[in-house]
């Protein structure tokens, strides 16, 4: 039994290609998926006996996913474990480990160890060049070198904290957006489902007979990750204010997010 599990949650990709990439280093099993571990009957099965406990995650909305948050939340804690994170980001991050170490301190355990790499993100205009897309990848590994080195001898360091009152305002500022987005679905649309496939919540529906389009299902379940808009082989799928661009990673299929084991 491997003594380190390490959870996911990726929308683009670029989370599950590093977690995977991370696992290689520590020798650890195949990283588990936070949105499919959910719908398990036992979602921490894989916690048991173990010594540390990992997240990959992107920074969404300037923290992290409302479905990792739920998931550290409701999860069983060792109080003598060894937790780290890693977060993917594109611009900046603002309380993502701050939040988890509260989270993990709520139960009488800390958040040990944190590190952030530099990604693709969907946010700006134009998409990115392969070189740009080249450069960050390599970035990638030469930073899981560090952060696995630190891992496997479960090494702790300082991570920034962020004002809480500025963190706290973006959050919700944030949220609302979430909760509220809408996704527009054009003509181009081949109701080929890999934007059900890759939905971590499971929020959107193959349409009824007759249908010319496939619908995002709005409710409070949209994690707006745009994993929809990113993997779109047509480009379909978008939202109104068009400042998202569209990218997931080449490391990554649809087939292999948000899946308990991916292949």
């Amino acid at each position: 039994m491997s003594d380190i599990v390490i959870y996911y949650f990726s929308a683009t990709g670029n989370s599950l290609a590093a977690a995977r990439a991370l696992a290689e280093r520590l020798d650890a099993p195949l990283p588990i998926s936070v949105p499919g571990s959910l719908v398990n009957d036992d979602p921490y099965s894989a916690i048991t006996q173990v010594k540390a406990v990992g997240f990959v995650f992107p920074v969404q909305r300037a923290t992290i996913p409302e479905m990792l948050r739920g998931f550290i939340k409701a999860m069983p804690v060792n109080r003598h474990g060894y937790y780290f994170a890693l977060a993917t980001y594109s611009l900046f991050g603002s309380n993502v480990f701050e939040d988890i170490d509260e989270l993990l301190s709520a139960k009488g355990a800390m958040l040990n160890y944190a590190a952030s790499v530099r990604m693709m993100g969907n946010v700006g205009v134009g998409e990115p060049s392969d070189a740009t897309i080249q450069r960050r990848l390599s970035q990638m590994d030469t930073k899981l070198d560090e952060v696995a080195g630190a891992v496997s001898y479960h090494q702790e360091n300082y991570f920034p904290r962020a004002n809480k009152l500025l963190g706290e305002a973006v959050r919700r500022f944030t949220e609302n957006r979430r909760r509220t987005i809408v996704f527009r679905v054009d003509k181009h649309c081949k109701k080929c489902g890999i934007c059900v496939q890759v939905c971590p919540a499971q929020n959107i529906r193959i349409p009824k007979k007759g249908s010319t389009i496939l619908a995002p299902v709005r409710s409070d379940k949209c994690e707006a990750c745009l994993a929809c808009v990113h993997w779109c082989p047509a480009s379909a799928v978008g939202t109104p204010t068009r400042l998202h661009t569209r990218y997931h990673n080449p490391m990554i299929s649809p087939q292999q997010l948000n899946q308990t084991v991916p292949d």
